[in-house]
């Protein structure tokens, strides 16, 4: 990743442009100066990481990885935001970089037009502190847990069914309670055979409001706002706007965090 000068102060234009938002108490210019400072990398931009990169865009999020390597199709464009019918056949990330440097010129993109592997995922998010896993399928999932529980780093997933979102936040590496993804869902038969959105079916709306839960919880992240979201595992039911929160401890038998006695 490029490195560039960390923000200390904000200068006049900066004030400017996140004004609305410094004038929450929780923020504040130290704040604003945090989402500045802090690299997040998203891994998947589909659905959810459309969203959530025009979001961090807006809030302020200079450092920003994106991760994919598919083209533009014209499937995607019933829920993945940024992109329209000329973009067809195009880089996604390359796409994306160019549309988010109209709505925030200042931003430091890195694209990495690749599939994560287990031979490069640990230097692709090396240098970030937070990875947002916006993928669609079990294997994908696994592999960023791994890492990140490896490389310390804050992990925020989110998972789409149809109208049905579903929301994690991992700091399994911080102390003994705090759960992984596996400790959530074991890896098994059964899940290496559930399917993606291709086969559940997804609509803009839920695509989107999973990618903006996805951005708010960056937001939490990064002011350390709630430590309690690294225990939750939130269900959103879209259809009949009911939501649900199941809290979740670190399996003592995880294979990858579980504490050595």
């Amino acid at each position: 990743m490029t490195q560039i000068k960390k923000i200390i102060r904000l200068n006049q234009n900066q004030i400017e442009r996140f004004s609305r938002q410094i004038l929450i108490n929780e923020i504040g210019n130290n704040g604003q100066i945090k989402f500045m400072n802090i690299p997040v990398i998203i891994i998947g931009c589909g659905g959810l990481g459309t969203t959530v990169a025009t979001y961090l865009s807006m809030l302020g999020v200079r450092n920003l990885g994106l991760v994919d390597n598919d083209k533009v199709s014209l499937s995607n464009l019933n829920r993945q935001t940024l992109f329209n019918e000329k973009d067809i056949n195009d880089s996604k990330v390359k796409v994306i970089r160019k549309k988010l440097k109209l709505i925030n010129s200042d931003m430091n993109l890195k694209i990495y037009n690749k599939k994560i592997t287990i031979e490069n995922i640990d230097n692709i998010i090396k240098n970030y502190e937070i990875v947002l896993d916006c993928t669609d399928n079990f294997k994908s999932r696994y592999l960023i847990n791994d890492a990140c529980f490896k490389n310390k780093k804050i992990l925020i997933s989110a998972a789409l069914h149809s109208f049905e979102i579903q929301l994690f936040c991992f700091k399994a590496w911080e102390n003994k309670s705090n759960p992984c993804y596996r400790c959530i869902f074991p890896e098994s038969d059964l899940t290496e055979n559930i399917g993606n959105c291709d086969s559940f079916g997804i609509i803009s709306s839920v695509a989107g409001l999973g990618g903006l839960f996805q951005s708010l919880c960056v937001v939490k992240a990064i002011l350390k706002k709630d430590k309690r979201m690294y225990n939750e595992f939130l269900m959103y039911d879209c259809l009949n706007l009911n939501q649900k929160k199941i809290s979740y401890q670190k399996n003592p038998h995880c294979s990858i965090c579980k504490v050595d006695k």
